[in-house]
């Protein structure tokens, strides 16, 4: 006997016809019952695994045992004769065709009844949301909230061109002010400053950046007197919503941007944040201070060469005119911050208790500093002081709900404690006020690439490099290229990142040669990064960053263990580092290895904050949560 005829006679074939089309009617039930229950994605996905997987010990049930008219029995202990096996047969033979007769009706029910009444509510939806948009922005305009707007960069009229700085400062102060309004989308400097001495229409402007209204004007400094023009303008018309001219003493320039902060709001009838009135004014002493603080926030900005070291030195002086000057202290508590990754000049752990001092005496002088909070949360953050710093961004947030910066830095954060469906949240809202940042879609590759969405990681990377990533954005392709294997593509980025023989392109030659298993090459490369530690260090190239090369790709576990523990010690800005960008995404670190050296460090009293709540975010997200 063939065995296909022994799979027949034991009624095999017929048990496995039974079961497809019970498990389809099982899915096609599921798949409409759990998303009106609210479960997962995963919930549908676990039903169809059990099912799958049941198939084969249902199919060994079925050949060792045999339905009888006595009942179910062992396949040897039936006693074989004409009547049973038809018998059993016929019985197979009605269930599958109840079964069936059930799966058509349903089919039928969900396709006459069901699915009207879905796609009736899908459309309703969907009207009600084009015509909400077509109440708002006028057909064919972008779909912008009326009360949106960019403060595009005030032209200097001054004859001294060194007064750049300060009508650049006057549009960014400004801009900061309205951002407080919590009724008020305010496009980022990063994205407004890009049409500085471009003669655009606005409302290309409006187009670009996705406001409804744009704030431009002019600054006249002439010796103690000021001269300032401002302009709102609504992109899609070019009409004129509201304009004035102030003259004042320079002294008075807080006065005159409370003045234009609070008649912008008053026509685009944005509500008042609350901000206290103590606050809202940060008048200085002295207006050569205000020049000082204006000029650093210029180079802070800029962040290129030795212009965040100057900014250090031109916050030193603006304090040193009016020590009482809180957001000065701020701004050079953030520049300290930043100083490590952009000059080298001093390591995190030095920059640390800088930052946090200079911006403790900002909250000591004004108590409502949302950027003081934003740095003291993320010195408690590098510090692995999770809970406090988690509190001050929250504090930062609630104070600057419209800051780019703020969201920024507090997405950074969930992100290092693998809150990660938190960090999308805040860095898309981050991208939707900077639109034209390359930064921020850079970052957005990272929080998808942890989630182990690859592909989407490189659409953000192709969007970052588009918005003028260059260099920066094509080495943040490599990782997902390699996660997804292709090698092809890898290699090429790689060719191209590393035209310039620097830090990063050791770290992404040995990526690449570990992926591709050209061992000789690849010990050559390893020894090349280890010897050349000074230059990557001074390349903006953290410990955390090589930890995270041998950990996710060199295999290397002695070396990312030591790179760990010198991160540890040095407190980098993400300890947590080496634990992202595994094969499917963020891991746990036994996970990676079960080394105990290894472990030690994850395990370390220091990290028991931030670990905890890592371990938390990480199994919250996995289960979907």
């Amino acid at each position: 006997m063939t065995l296909y005829e022994e799979l027949k006679r034991r009624n095999v074939i017929r048990m496995a016809g039974l079961y497809v089309v019970g498990a389809w009617f099982i899915v096609q039930v599921a798949s409409t019952m759990l998303p009106a229950f609210d479960f997962p994605p995963w919930a549908l996905r676990a039903v169809i695994v059990v099912l799958a997987v049941g198939f084969v010990p249902a199919m060994v049930f079925s050949w060792v045992f045999e339905l009888t008219p006595e009942g179910l029995k062992r396949e040897k202990d039936v006693e074989r004769s004409e009547s049973i096996s038809p018998h059993t047969g016929r019985k197979l033979d009605r269930t599958i065709m109840i079964v069936l007769a059930l799966a058509l009706g349903y089919f039928a029910f969900d396709k006459f009844a069901l699915a009207p009444r879905r796609d009736a509510a899908l459309v309703a939806t969907t009207t009600e949301s084009v015509r909400a948009n077509a109440a708002k922005i006028g057909a064919g305009s972008p779909a912008a909230d009326e009360k949106s707007i960019a403060v595009l960069p005030f032209v200097n009229m001054s004859n001294d061109p060194a007064q750049e700085f300060f009508s650049d400062g006057i549009a960014e102060e400004l801009l900061n002010q309205l951002a407080q309004f919590p009724d008020l989308m305010v496009a980022a400097r990063t994205s407004a400053f890009q049409f500085k001495d471009k003669n655009l229409d606005v409302a290309d402007i409006g187009r670009k950046l996705n406001v409804a209204h744009v704030l431009e004007g002019s600054v006249r400094k002439d010796g103690a007197r000021l001269r300032i023009t401002a302009q709102l303008i609504k992109t899609a018309t070019g009409f004129h919503v509201w304009s004035q001219t102030f003259e004042r003493d320079a002294a008075e320039v807080f006065k005159v941007q409370d003045e234009i902060s609070t008649a912008i709001a008053k026509a685009l009838e944005a509500k008042l944040s609350g901000r206290p009135a103590s606050a809202a004014l940060p008048e200085v002493a002295d207006a050569a201070a205000y020049d000082d603080y204006l000029q650093a926030r210029t180079l802070v900005a800029h962040r290129l060469g030795d212009s965040i070291t100057q900014a250090i030195a031109a916050y030193d002086r603006a304090i040193a005119r009016d020590p009482s000057y809180s957001a000065a202290h701020s701004g050079r508590a953030l520049a300290l911050l930043l100083a490590p990754n952009y000059t080298g000049s001093m390591t995190v752990a030095q920059a640390a208790p800088l930052a946090l001092a200079a911006s403790e005496q900002a909250l000591r002088l004004d108590p409502a500093n949302a950027e003081a909070y934003l740095v003291r949360a993320y010195v408690h953050s590098i510090r692995f002081e999770e809970v406090a710093a988690r509190a001050d961004f929250d504090r930062a947030l609630a104070l600057a709900p419209g800051n780019v910066d703020v969201l920024n830095f507090a997405g950074d954060n969930l992100q290092s404690v693998a809150n990660l469906r938190g960090a999308e949240r805040l860095k898309r809202q981050a991208m939707a006020l900077d639109p034209l940042s390359f930064v921020l879609p850079m970052d957005m590759a990272f929080i998808l690439r942890d989630q182990g969405r690859f592909r989407e990681a490189l659409a953000m990377n192709e969007r970052a490099m588009k918005l003028g990533g260059g260099r920066i954005a094509l080495g943040a392709t490599i990782s997902s290229y390699l996660r997804l294997g292709d090698i092809d593509k890898a290699r090429a980025a790689v060719a191209s990142f590393c035209e310039t023989e620097d830090a990063g392109c050791m770290l992404a030659r040995v990526a690449l040669l570990a992926a591709t298993g050209e061992q000789r090459e690849l010990d050559a490369a390893k020894a090349r990064l280890e010897a050349n530690r000074p230059e990557w260090l001074a390349g903006g190239v953290l410990p955390e960053d090589v930890a995270a090369l041998y950990a996710n790709f060199a295999a290397d576990i002695p070396k990312a263990t030591a790179a760990a523990l010198e991160s540890l010690q040095d407190s980098g800005y993400q300890i947590t580092t080496p634990l992202h960008g595994g094969p499917q995404g963020a891991r746990m670190p036994e996970e990676i290895s079960q080394d105990p050296a290894w472990l030690a460090v994850w395990n370390d009293p220091k990290l028991r904050e931030t670990m905890t709540a890592y371990r938390t975010n990480l199994a919250a997200f996995r289960k979907g949560e």
